[in-house]
Order: C-alpha cells, then structure tokens, then sequence
C-alpha cells in the first residue's frame, strides 16, 4: 500500500500520462459511447473536468473553516447516487458544451491546480474536514477520491476505444483505501444500492491478494449491509478476484455474474446470490 505522499505523486504522473493519451485520440474517438452509459468519450472528460474544480473548491473552504455545501449540492452525508447520478450526467454534458474546444485545456489546467493544492497540504491541513456530498471527508481523502475518478473514468474511455483495456494499475491502492474507509464516493456505502428487505442476510466473503490486499466480508439485508473484517466463519458465497476486478465491480462497471463468466471471479457458495450482489453494489 503506498503512503499518502507516494499517491499524490502517483496521482501527478498519471495525470500527466493520461492528458498525453487524450492529445493523441483521433477526432472521431471523442464522440464515441464510453463506458458510461449516458456518456460520450468528451462527456467523461467534462466530467473529470467538473470534479477537479469541485474538488479544488470544496478543499480551498475547508482549509478555511467552511462547510456549507455549495449552491446545488445536497448537505454532507445526504447525498448518493441513486439520488444524484442524474444531475450529475447532466451536469458533465453541460460543462462539455460550455467548453467546447477548451475541454482538452481545462483538464489540464484544473487538474494541475488540483493536485498543486494536494501536494502543498501539511500533515495538520490534511486532517481538515472537507464537504463532500457523501460525508465530511478530511482533505487529504480527496487526493485518494481524484485518483479513483482518473482511473474508473480512464477505464470508462479506454475500454470504448480498446477491449482490452484495464484500470490504472497505480489507482488501485487509493481505490481500496476509499472502500476500506466509510467516507464518500468511492466507498462501500457509496457502492450500495438499497432493495426491499431480504428474510435472511446474505454473507460475502472477499479474499482479493493482489495487487492490492482486500479481505472483507459484506453482510447484506436487503435495505442494508455491513462491512466486517472476514471473521474465518461460515458464508454464503466465498469470491476471489484481484483488486481490478474488485473495483470494477463495487463501481458497477462489470457484473459479478459476468465476471464469473469471464474467468475474472471465482466464487464457492450460492451461485444465485452470487449473481445478486450486482443488484445491490454498483456504484455510479
């Protein structure tokens, strides 16, 4: 697991990388349906866009003692996406026609301004709380949150122009350090899709070993769960995966039952609730 500092670094060059790869997609590309099911490639851009000035923005107010969510946003803690994926597409779709040509500049720039802010806060500024729609989150949590959007949203382009795409391998540590903490996107709270109560709870069990560590098991009741350290006690379905596919799936962009079907999943247990976990967890 890289340290915070070794992120923000990591979360520079990949940056750097990616912006590079967008310069070289051929006119054509960015029109082209991404991952994302109400996204074109530019839309996806607009979107990385949009959340590295909110990011910024929400960072720059907290440094300062300010909470309030700003003009539009849900108060801290009340916002998911089952309730705001729909603005939240419309909102990237609106910033790219606003944009226009200077989407490609933009992102460079309010990206960059980003991670500067990142780089330069100290030990005592990065407990600082922070408003994000999710939860309070501390300031130095946004550096892990902007690198799980580069590396979902990257794979969201990649996987539309090249089948065999796969998610930066570098975003991986702050992708599980998010799940792994109840804080916001990127999280098992936020991943979590409420349904109707279920009679019994269903037990899932994660072994995920590389590259990066997750063992934990996830009790779901239907109209809740819970996060548990794997106890070595029974369960309904056992899965092992790597930390790719673990992402993909608790972000909703691969399905359990298609993970097992493509060799990317093993699972011992109930194979019918194995295919349900994909009802429950999937992210935005």
């Amino acid at each position: 697991m890289f340290s915070w500092e070794e992120r923000v670094k990591l979360l520079t060059s990949e940056s750097q990388k990616f912006q590079e790869y967008l310069t070289k997609l051929p006119d054509d590309a960015w029109g082209k349906q991404s991952a994302c099911d109400l996204w074109s490639v530019a839309d996806v851009v607009a979107h990385l866009v949009g959340n590295a000035e909110f990011y910024a923005g929400t960072v720059e107010r907290g440094l300062k003692g300010e909470f309030q969510p700003p003009e539009g946003r849900p108060t801290a803690g009340t916002g998911h996406p089952s309730v705001g994926a729909a603005s939240v597409a419309e909102g990237a779709i609106a910033n790219r026609e606003v944009l226009g040509d200077r989407l490609l500049p933009a992102l460079e720039d309010r990206s960059s301004h980003l991670i500067e802010l990142l780089a330069g806060l100290s030990p005592e500024e990065r407990d600082k709380p922070c408003y994000h729609p999710g939860s309070m989150v501390p300031a130095g949590n946004f550096a892990d949150l902007r690198f799980k959007e580069l590396g979902l949203h990257q794979w969201d382009i990649r996987s539309a122009l090249e089948p065999a795409a796969a998610l930066i391998p570098n975003s991986l540590s702050s992708m599980v350090v998010l799940l792994n903490e109840n804080l916001a996107s990127g999280s098992i709270r936020w991943a979590f899709w409420a349904g109707p109560a279920l009679d019994q709870p269903v037990r899932y069990r994660f072994d995920v070993i590389e590259p990066v560590v997750f063992k934990a098991d996830i009790v779901v009741e239907g109209d809740q769960f819970r996060f548990e350290q794997s106890s070595g006690g029974p369960v309904d379905v056992n899965f092992s995966c790597d930390t790719d596919t673990l992402a993909l799936m608790m972000s909703g962009r691969l399905a359990a039952s298609d993970a097992i079907s493509q060799g990317k999943l093993a699972m011992e247990g109930d194979s019918s609730l194995a295919a349900r976990f994909s009802q429950w967890f999937k992210g935005i």
